[in-house]
């Protein structure tokens, strides 16, 4: 037995790195003990030490370490669990990077390194379009997008980042993020009217963002909902909407923002081709959404 996991190590070729050491503890695991099916909290725990306090150096390293035993195809030869185990692994990043940690700057270096692989929403290293389970569960049998958690959230700074990179730009269904921003419940205590009222205003900022980088709100989606008994968190929100977005032609300025982006987004340069554009700040702002 002992001869048949050192084979399993030797096939698996890995330098010493946090993927690659974990992976091999996981197939000696399973060698010892074919039955034992229970390995993915040894996963969790050893990704949740470093994810629990890491910075945004550490976490840069991290990714460094992810994309590059990814890209290492030695490490895809036991590929009876390789799939599982790196969805668990993705499962856990998530879940630390939006749930737990809900960090800007972590955010933003996760798709600083990471933009360059959204074309194919399959790809190991296109983490921004996975789905994660919110909640502790180190077997991800189901769960939802950053997108759309942080939309459930009303996580008004991070959804900003998320948009400036074009993820919702990316959506199929972009109404969809409106529609949770809208009429997801709040997950606040009762009786804690503070606290309400604090989602409240990030909600407005939310659908605010938005619509910064929608040409069409299907209002008639949101009366849907209102008519079947839903109540949206943001009672005016008819107010929040420029009537160019469902009623009158859209603003010339509006399309030319997302034309713009859209050419950006193409050629993976959104956000950062932005600033070598020769604009004015001002307008360089305004196809960033700041305004």
């Amino acid at each position: 037995m002992a001869n048949k996991t050192e084979r399993c190590s030797k096939e698996l070729d890995t330098p010493p790195s946090l993927f690659g050491e974990l992976l091999e503890k996981v197939a000696a695991r399973r060698i010892l003990d074919p039955v034992y099916h229970q390995w993915e909290p040894l996963v969790y725990y050893s990704l949740s030490r470093v994810l629990r306090h890491i910075d945004t150096l550490g976490f840069d390293s991290l990714l460094s370490d992810y994309i590059a035993f990814i890209h290492r195809t030695s490490n895809k030869r036991c590929s009876v669990f390789y799939q599982e185990y790196t969805d668990i692994c993705i499962n856990t990043i998530l879940y630390w990077l939006f749930a737990r940690r809900a960090s800007i700057p972590l955010v933003h270096k996760l798709l600083e390194r990471t933009i360059s692989y959204l074309e194919d929403s399959n790809n190991y290293l296109a983490l921004i379009c996975r789905s994660f389970t919110p909640v502790y569960n180190p077997k991800p049998l189901r769960g939802v997008t950053p997108l759309h958690y942080v939309a459930q959230r009303r996580q008004s700074g991070i959804l900003k980042t998320l948009l400036q990179y074009g993820i919702l730009e990316r959506e199929h269904r972009p109404m969809s993020t409106v529609l949770i921003i809208l009429f997801y419940p709040i997950p606040v205590a009762k009786g804690n009217d503070l606290q309400y009222t604090e989602k409240v205003e990030e909600a407005k900022q939310c659908l605010v963002l938005c619509i910064r980088v929608m040409r069409c709100i299907h209002i008639t989606k949101i009366k849907a909902q209102i008519g079947n008994g839903g109540k949206p968190l943001i009672s005016n929100w008819l107010d929040y909407i420029p009537v160019g977005r469902y009623q009158e032609p859209c603003e010339l300025l509006q399309l030319c923002r997302i034309s713009i982006r859209r050419h950006l987004l193409v050629n993976s340069k959104l956000p950062s081709g932005i600033s070598s554009l020769p604009l004015p700040k001002s307008l360089q702002h305004f196809l960033n959404l700041e305004r």
